[in-house]
């Protein structure tokens, strides 16, 4: 037992010692680790704060100039507006001084320059309250010979009243005649308006002038003598016209023909007009108006008659026709082919629109569209 706890102590005491030994080496050890910690938390710490500066102070310090820059431009402009406003307050106070008011010196002046001409005047002309009193006595002595002359010449005057009041009844007399002339005159010429108007009717029809002018319904085998009986009888209505006597919008439409056929456009137009002013669904005179005003270069007048038709009647194929035709004479090809199929829509049975429209496609370089079109056409044409 005695052995046994001499070799433990032996051992505790090498243990001590090893141990002392190794604290010995470990203490120095520990100051050199120590010593690179601290080294590499001063490192960190300046790479902080190199990064905290360059991603925190730095912008701010940047926008803190940013700001001032800004500030400093604020307040030139600001002192550059209150200087223009002081300027301009002080040429306007300036400009009022020279407008409103001028130096004494001159104000005197006048005034001296003006008692001098007052004094003047005194020597010729009267003083205004001496003009009153002359005034007032003339109009007290014209006064007084008024009365005294009105009493001599009543009489006269009487006489007067009666000569003049005898002429009156004479005058009256004479109207009351001319009265019942004019009257009877007014009721003759209604009689011989109606008659007219029913031989202009009749006289077109036997003309065989139709009711519209398009190309393909056009009389263009219209006599010299037959349009000239014609034009006569619209010379003597248009004269009633010129009475204040008005005509029928039928009548108006049919002098319009007329003066088309004799080329006289201007007075066509006029007549046309006069007619959809008394009657506003006679499209037949629209489409008149509408092909006249085309043939006269005034292509913009004539779509809006045109239109203006199409909004009493969109089903009317004619309008559609004669719009057609013309957006295609002025170039507008896509509004002539748009209303051509308005046509076909309307009137299925056109054949000759469909080579039309061929042809516009064509122009267009729509090749599939035309050759539907022309295919159409002979198909329709052969079954007709």
């Amino acid at each position: 037992m005695n052995v046994s706890f001499k070799n433990l102590f032996k051992r505790l005491e090498n243990a001590t010692r090893v141990a002392s030994q190794i604290q010995k080496k470990t203490f120095i050890k520990t100051d050199k680790q120590i010593y690179t910690i601290l080294g590499i938390a001063f490192a960190v710490s300046a790479v902080a704060l190199l990064c905290y500066w360059l991603l925190k102070e730095k912008p701010y310090y940047n926008n803190l100039l940013t700001e001032k820059n800004e500030l400093i431009k604020t307040l030139k402009f600001t002192r550059d507006k209150l200087k223009k406003i002081h300027e301009n307050a002080v040429a306007g106070y300036e400009e009022k001084l020279k407008n409103e008011y001028i130096p004494k010196s001159i104000y005197n002046d006048k005034i001296n320059d003006y008692e001098q001409k007052l004094t003047s005047y005194k020597d010729t002309y009267i003083s205004k309250e001496e003009h009153e009193k002359q005034v007032a006595e003339l109009e007290q002595r014209l006064k007084e010979e008024t009365l005294s002359e009105e009493n001599v010449s009543k009489e006269e005057f009487e006489q007067k009243i009666t000569a003049l009041e005898q002429k009156v009844s004479i005058l009256e007399d004479k109207n009351l005649d001319l009265k019942t002339t004019h009257e009877k005159s007014v009721e003759f010429i209604k009689g011989e308006k109606e008659a007219l108007e029913n031989m202009l009717l009749l006289e077109r029809k036997k003309a065989l002038i139709p009711s519209l002018i398009l190309p393909e319904t056009r009389n263009n085998a219209l006599t010299v003598d037959v349009l000239n009986k014609l034009v006569a009888i619209k010379e003597k209505l248009k004269n009633i016209d010129e009475m204040n006597l008005p005509l029928k919008s039928e009548t108006y439409f049919g002098m319009g023909l007329i003066s088309y056929y004799n080329k006289q456009h201007d007075e066509a137009i006029e007549q046309w007009e006069n007619a959809v002013t008394l009657n506003k669904n006679n499209l037949k005179a629209y489409i008149c108006l509408g092909i006249v005003y085309h043939e006269e270069n005034m292509s913009d007048n004539a779509t809006k008659v045109l239109k203006r038709a199409l909004e009493i009647n969109p089903k009317y194929a004619t309008i559609h026709l004669t719009l057609a035709r013309i957006n295609e004479q002025k170039g507008a090809l896509d509004d002539a082919i748009y209303e051509y199929l308005k046509v076909l829509e309307i009137s299925p049975e056109t054949v000759d629109i469909h080579n039309t429209l061929g042809t516009l496609y064509e122009k267009k370089g729509l090749k599939e569209e035309a050759r539907k079109s022309f295919d159409q056409y002979e198909k329709l044409k052969v079954g007709k």
